[in-house]
């Protein structure tokens, strides 16, 4: 698979899960959306191999997987992620701003 059809597919994914996410009545960012999705391959225990296409099966298991963490309430590994995601797009932004000086 090409970087840019990769790209693509990923694109395609998180925009699927911000659209399911809202369907369910929750709204989601993407930023937050592709930090999941990042997590959930990542964890060996979901069984994606980083260095193979991904199948239609690999997909959908991917979306379910990533829908259900982010419609979890009351949890600490949801909430850290979300604390992940705004330290990020806050903090860096100055500290890049801080190095200019």
């Amino acid at each position: 698979m090409s970087g840019g059809h990769a790209e693509s597919l990923i694109k395609n994914i998180i925009g699927d899960i911000v659209r399911e996410c809202v369907v369910r009545g929750h709204a989601v960012s993407e930023t937050l959306v592709a930090f999941m999705v990042k997590a959930v391959v990542l964890d060996p225990r979901n069984g994606f191999n980083v260095d193979r296409i991904l199948t239609k099966q690999d997909v959908q298991k991917l979306k379910e997987l990533c829908l259900d963490k982010l419609m979890e309430k009351c949890s600490p590994s949801l909430d850290t992620i979300k604390m992940q995601v705004y330290f990020d797009l806050n903090y860096t932004s100055r500290r890049k701003c801080l190095c200019l000086k």
